[in-house]
């Protein structure tokens, strides 16, 4: 799991209510991605069908197999240093395959998260990964996970950057998440994220308005509204997203629906105490 994922829903329920109302710092621009579920980044739309409409059949069962042993693997940092190792020698025996460099660039994310969990930099392995989903973004065509996963890593580098180059990257992070969705418009992720960039956008600083405006031109556009849209679509497909859920209550509150936006926070703490009676939260 990314990040927040694996905090107890004691943390998510307690502060689900002070977070929905908070301003946010500079650091949401960021996208807050480390709370991202893997499990909807899978889940959502079949890579056969979606993803790697362009392989042959071997290189099929190989990323069909590589997703499977992923669902294990990412948990442990043992894991992802296995599956690293694995995708490593994969890539470089079929290198500027952008069905490989995706995964790999997935499997060097989850495992720094784990490193970061223990307290490790991490800041190389990530521009690492970035460089690696780049790459295989510029060479693919109609696969939506090359998009997602380049925009992954460019909201999670964000905070190595100043403000001027996290504007810039905002902007290539939403063109790649639309892109994404316009090949494969049921992943459940690409909409919240979409949704994240949207909210975010609407309470931009009028300092980094200005950034903008002087970089591009103009400033980025969106509403509270629109950004409400993405989440309610992205919980159609995933209901059980409790940051999902949390995002549509704070939309709710910055319209000034606040009863609709209570009905929302409930089912947050629901959500929490589900998350707690799961096997992977008991004692």
């Amino acid at each position: 799991m990314y990040g927040d994922v694996m905090r107890s829903s004691r943390d998510v329920t307690r502060t689900s209510r002070d977070r929905a109302s908070e301003s946010d710092s500079e650091e949401d621009f960021q996208l807050a991605l480390e709370s991202i579920p893997s499990q909807s980044i899978i889940a959502q739309g079949t890579d056969s069908s979606c993803t790697d409409r362009q392989c042959d059949s071997d290189l099929l069962a190989l990323c069909q197999g590589i997703d499977k042993d992923h669902d294990t693997l990412k948990l442990t940092e043992q894991g992802c240093e296995q599956a690293l190792a694995n995708l490593t020698q994969l890539n470089d025996g079929r290198p500027d395959t952008p069905q490989l460099m995706w995964r790999l660039s997935r499997i060097m994310f989850d495992k720094a998260k784990h490193n970061t969990r223990a307290g490790l930099d991490v800041k190389g392995e990530l521009l690492d990964a970035l460089t690696i989903a780049k790459k295989g973004e510029s060479l693919s065509e109609g696969n939506s996970k090359s998009h997602l996963w380049y925009a992954i890593l460019l909201g999670d580098t964000c905070k190595y950057d100043d403000t001027r180059v996290k504007l810039t990257k905002g902007l290539e992070f939403e063109r790649q998440v639309k892109l994404s969705l316009d090949i494969d418009p049921y992943n459940s992720t690409a909409l919240h994220l979409i949704g994240r960039y949207s909210f975010e956008v609407s309470g931009i600083k009028w300092w980094e308005a200005k950034i903008a405006a002087t970089l591009f031109g103009s400033v980025p556009q969106s509403s509270y509204d629109e950004a409400l849209q993405y989440f309610l679509r992205a919980d159609e497909l995933n209901s059980e997203w409790v940051e999902n859920t949390l995002f549509i209550a704070k939309c709710l509150i910055a319209l000034g629906r606040n009863n609709e936006a209570k009905s929302w926070l409930d089912r947050v703490d629901i959500q929490g105490r589900k998350m707690n009676c799961g096997p992977d939260n008991r004692a």
